[in-house]
């Protein structure tokens, strides 16, 4: 009872330093865009705002860092983006090591460091209100929205993304979102989307930029940044699409029965989190867990119906969580979460052992051994950095700042 008491009053004084933050800080409210924005070309003048001369792109992606060094990741998510035939204007929200200007500046259109308020929403927020002030979004025929929260994956499985990405521009829909999530309010994942002019050049759309507060809270960013912009802007436009989906595993994953390949309890049970906590943890059963478990004790195949059991638990739960390392492995999917140790949704040992797996899977000759070897030591690197909730047990306001909980559990509901 006096933990989640606590719990409570640091949530609500986080808040409430995020507001006083925003109204007193000289890049908070008072400021602009172009006032947070810091030319990357141009680094030893800060904060001095310069519009690009040549003609604006077609496709144009937005792409929100959060790190000093150009990660491996980072990288390789650009250079995909690029083979998409996207112009890249870079926002980085730390600043850029001085070792790395001159790859950012080749890789990118544009770049900028950014005073740091209001974290990935406050950066999506300047960079939209830019290219609306210069009148890009008026030449731009594709406009994707992304950020470095995903560790990305090259070789086959961002081939498949550029192929989608491609298929997705000639066809009737008007956005792509990689993940759709039914938490809370159901709403489309904002690590990675695509939309078109009938969203972006709509009043709904700008006007929603223009209003949104850029607070650094993080329950802030996810309520009235990634939730309202689903509600308010994206699910007035149909059609679209999302490019990771329960459906789309469990009839992958049929077809693979129905040559005879299978796919065993074992091997789900040990590519999804925490069934070990929930059983703990939970006092009702969780069925479809239990269906899982059940097969993997017995070392059986999968049923047809139990394929319906995974998809319970990914669209009764976070998909970006649950489906972590299933839709890499079965659907492709080049995003895999930064937060899966620090959520206690992964073990350390298990979220490394998959993403090297999946590495592998995608890579095939893509990757020297040295340069695979990097890839999973950057993600290694970032697991210790963000810890495990153990790493958190003494430090309760640190934990709820960053969301941490005491581990992922199944919902009841499934």
């Amino acid at each position: 009872m006096l933990k989640r008491f606590r719990i409570r009053v640091y949530t609500l004084l986080d808040f409430i330093a995020s507001i006083y933050d925003y109204q007193v800080n000289p890049y908070g409210r008072g400021s602009s865009p172009h006032g947070r924005l810091t030319n990357l070309s141009d680094s030893t003048e800060r904060h001095t705002y310069r519009p690009p001369a040549e003609k604006p792109p077609e496709r144009i992606a937005i792409f929100v860092a959060y790190s000093e060094r150009l990660t491996h990741s980072n990288r390789a998510y650009i250079k995909t983006l690029k083979q998409s035939g996207f112009s890249i204007l870079y926002i980085n929200n730390s600043l850029t090591d001085k070792h790395d200007h001159e790859e950012v500046l080749q890789l990118c259109w544009r770049a900028f460091d950014r005073k740091n308020i209001g974290r990935d929403f406050g950066a999506f927020k300047d960079a939209v209100l830019l290219l609306h002030s210069e009148g890009h979004l008026h030449q731009c025929e594709l406009l994707c929205i992304a950020n470095d929260s995903m560790q990305f994956i090259p070789g086959r499985y961002a081939d498949d993304l550029i192929k989608r990405i491609n298929t997705f521009s000639k066809s009737s829909s008007k956005g792509l979102f990689s993940h759709a999530s039914h938490q809370i309010e159901t709403h489309y994942q904002s690590y990675f989307q695509i939309l078109k002019p009938a969203i972006f050049r709509s009043k709904l759309f700008i006007e929603f930029w223009q209003d949104y507060v850029p607070l650094s809270n993080r329950i802030h960013c996810i309520r009235k940044g990634e939730i309202a912009l689903s509600s308010k802007v994206y699910r007035r436009f149909q059609p679209v699409e999302v490019l990771y989906r329960s459906d789309a595993l469990v009839s992958i994953l049929s077809e693979l029965r129905k040559n005879d390949e299978g796919v065993s309890g074992e091997e789900i049970l040990g590519m999804i989190p925490s069934p070990t906590r929930t059983l703990e943890k939970t006092p009702q059963a969780v069925y479809a867990l239990e269906q899982i478990i059940g097969k993997s004790h017995r070392r059986e195949m999968l049923s047809a119906q139990q394929f319906y059991n995974i998809a319970d638990l990914i669209e009764n739960s976070n998909p970006s969580h649950v489906a972590a390392f299933l839709y890499p492995f079965f659907l492709h999917c080049p995003f895999i979460k930064h937060d899966l140790c620090s959520a206690g949704s992964f073990t350390a040992a298990q979220a490394i052992y998959l993403y090297e797996e999946a590495l592998k899977s995608s890579s095939g000759q893509v990757l020297t051994q040295k340069l695979l070897e990097s890839f999973v030591d950057e993600f290694k690197q970032l697991v210790d950095f963000k810890g495990t909730p153990l790493s958190y047990s003494n430090k309760l306001k640190e934990a709820t700042t960053k969301g941490v909980a005491n581990g992922f559990i199944y919902s009841r509901v499934c």
